[in-house]
């Protein structure tokens, strides 16, 4: 029989743990691995928390040993692009070679999201997404600049914290009235806004970028207020735009990223999807979600691998996230919807709570700040889809571990 080979677009963290889900799962073809940074896949977390402090030593980003791709027969194709998908079985590289394929992995990922304002072409400012974003900005905050983050979502409010931590100056813009507001609501949002502003943000809501101004590099943001923030150094994170150009010019289906089924299969029956890109099947909610997070990536990209090696277990992961800045350490679970029930357990004012969602008497999310030893048991109540009294939700004196058994 003649060796198989399986291609994966995209030598990202999804990229790496889909070719060890491969091996794991029996498959002894070739791989090829096909990236466009020159770095093998590594974890995005660190980037802008311990990377962007320069606190990270520089091998704890990767996801495996240089060696393990050699180790394991896994083709690493860095510092080049895909061009083109051919459903019959081929992958064009920008380099015009081609390799065929009898299945493919589109691990593509996702773009963050531009500020197309005048002046957005000047000098210093940056976006964060890759390895080299982060390094390049780590050593730029080392000079103590007056940093400007566009948007408080996770990654601008992560790089907020950095940049207080190292000693710059930092004016936050963010066009919601709170922080992280389309995520957490008003009033667990108007929580993070007090504590940005402890440790010293100028948080700028309400507010909108119009332009840039500055000779060569930037000096100043002007937001639709009127306002002129000076800045030396600005970071945009508006959101990341999913990679699904490949995918639809090669006619596979595509909304909001590329569907997929439950073992991550694509439209074209040999080829697959995973991670920031991919659309797929929720269990829990009951509908269809496109997940940005680390846990997705990595639990995803390990399905799909294993899948397209023959092991059809279905992809069913409750989506989880994490986000750590200053000394506050952020848990969420699920997706938490104004739509559902809300309990809250602890307290906001002591910033140490965890907010449970509950839909149709069931617990769909939660939200723990400081509380990460209450997720794995709400984890639990959300994947067996029980059934809890909310006055023992709220009761502290209640156990989260005892009621996995009512």
């Amino acid at each position: 029989m003649t060796e198989q080979t399986f291609v994966i677009v995209g030598a990202n963290l999804t990229g790496g743990r889909a070719a060890e889900g491969m091996r794991k799962a029996g498959f002894d073809g070739r791989i090829v691995l096909v990236g466009e940074e020159p770095d093998r896949p590594y974890f995005r977390p660190p980037l802008s928390k311990d990377v962007l402090r320069s606190e990270s030593e520089p091998d704890s980003v990767f996801v495996h040993p240089e060696q393990w791709y050699s180790e394991h027969n896994v083709e690493l194709r860095l510092g080049m692009r895909a061009t083109a998908v051919d459903l019959s079985g081929s992958v064009t590289l920008s380099t015009g070679e081609t390799v065929d394929f009898d299945r493919c992995l589109l691990a593509t990922g996702g773009r963050p999201r531009t500020l197309d304002v005048p002046g957005s072409d000047l000098e210093g400012i940056h976006y964060l997404r890759t390895l080299r974003d982060a390094t390049v900005l780590a050593e730029a905050l080392q000079r103590k600049p007056r940093v400007l983050v566009v948007g408080a979502g996770f990654i601008g409010a992560e790089v907020a914290a950095s940049a207080i931590q190292v000693g710059c100056e930092v004016t936050v813009i963010e066009i919601f009235e709170v922080p992280l507001q389309r995520v957490l609501g008003e009033d667990l949002g108007g929580v993070y806004a007090q504590i940005h502003r402890d440790h010293g943000v100028d948080l700028r809501l309400g507010d909108v970028v119009e332009r840039f101004e500055g000779t060569d590099r930037v000096e100043a943001v002007v937001g639709s207020t009127g306002t002129s923030y000076p800045a030396d150094l600005v970071v945009i994170g508006v959101g990341i735009v999913p990679n699904v150009e490949l995918a639809m010019e090669a006619g596979i289906e595509c909304d909001n990223g590329i569907g997929v089924d439950e073992n991550c299969r694509t439209s074209a029956p040999n080829v697959f999807a995973a991670g920031d890109v991919a659309n797929w099947p929720d269990v829990y909610s009951g509908g269809r979600i496109r997940v940005e997070h680390f846990q997705n990536a990595q639990n995803q990209g390990a399905a799909a691998g294993r899948s397209m090696a023959g092991d059809h277990t279905p992809f069913r992961d409750v989506p989880w996230f994490w986000s750590d800045q200053y000394d506050v350490n952020l848990q969420m679970l699920g997706h938490p919807s104004s739509a559902a029930e809300r309990i809250i357990r602890g307290s906001l004012e002591a910033r140490d709570f965890t907010a449970i969602y509950r839909r149709g008497g069931k617990i769909v999310a939660a939200v723990a700040l400081n509380r990460g030893r209450d997720i794995s048991a709400i984890r639990r109540m959300v994947e067996r889809g029980i059934q809890v009294d909310p006055k023992q939700l709220a009761d502290e004196d209640v156990s989260l571990k005892s009621l996995l058994a009512n």
